[in-house]
């Protein structure tokens, strides 16, 4: 029985995805991007009000799995940016509904800008945020270089990206680059909470 890397199921008016290769930190393969591609679309749906996107586990979301890139026979990296991360943040970004990021570990690289793209993101405060990408030579990806410098500024958003610091959920928010921390020990009932309300919202009809 294979376990499905994304799960997902719709309950009030909430669909609810999770990333879901624990045992891989939630990082990205092939299958997992396009399969979160395919239940973004399902998100469109009438009976949808509100997206809360999670890690399984204790991260977020590591990012992209290196494996996958070093990989002789793997899509390569062209095809990965521009089949698994852009249509996903594209699909996030033109979703007509809210979409909450329930940042509940370390989201790194991919994860963290996938997550930083959401309506309103809500971290554990043991959760932390890390630009990962210049330690392999890269440029954020996944709108990070859009989102970024327009939630923290240019000093601070070129500084994280270069350095590759990582930020710990109580500076992310004191920078304003997420909406708020809870206590993990009320951090799934907090988060739920928001996205509960957002469900109950007016909408157009």
């Amino acid at each position: 029985f294979l376990m499905s890397s994304i799960l997902f199921e719709i309950n009030n008016h909430i669909a609810f995805i999770t990333l879901n290769r624990p045992d891989k930190l939630n990082s990205f393969n092939r299958e997992m991007a396009l399969l979160l591609q395919e239940k973004l679309d399902e998100c469109k749906s009438k009976g949808v009000r509100c997206v809360y996107i999670t890690g399984a586990g204790k991260s977020f979301s590591a990012g992209q799995d290196l494996a996958e890139v070093t990989d002789p026979g793997g899509p390569g990296m062209q095809r990965i940016l521009s089949e698994h991360y852009n249509p996903i943040v594209t699909r996030i970004r033109k979703l007509e509904k809210p979409v909450v990021a329930a940042v509940n570990g370390v989201a790194a690289g991919a994860g963290a800008n996938i997550a930083l793209c959401c309506d309103i993101v809500v971290a554990a405060e043991s959760a932390s945020f890390i630009q990962a990408f210049s330690k392999i030579g890269l440029i954020p990806d996944s709108g990070g270089t859009h989102t970024l410098p327009r939630l923290i500024g240019w000093q601070k958003a070129s500084a994280l990206m270069m350095l590759g610091e990582k930020v710990a959920a109580a500076d992310a928010e004191k920078m304003g680059m997420i909406y708020k921390i809870f206590p993990d020990e009320v951090f799934v009932e907090n988060s739920k909470n928001i996205a509960t309300y957002l469900a109950l919202m007016p909408t157009k009809g």
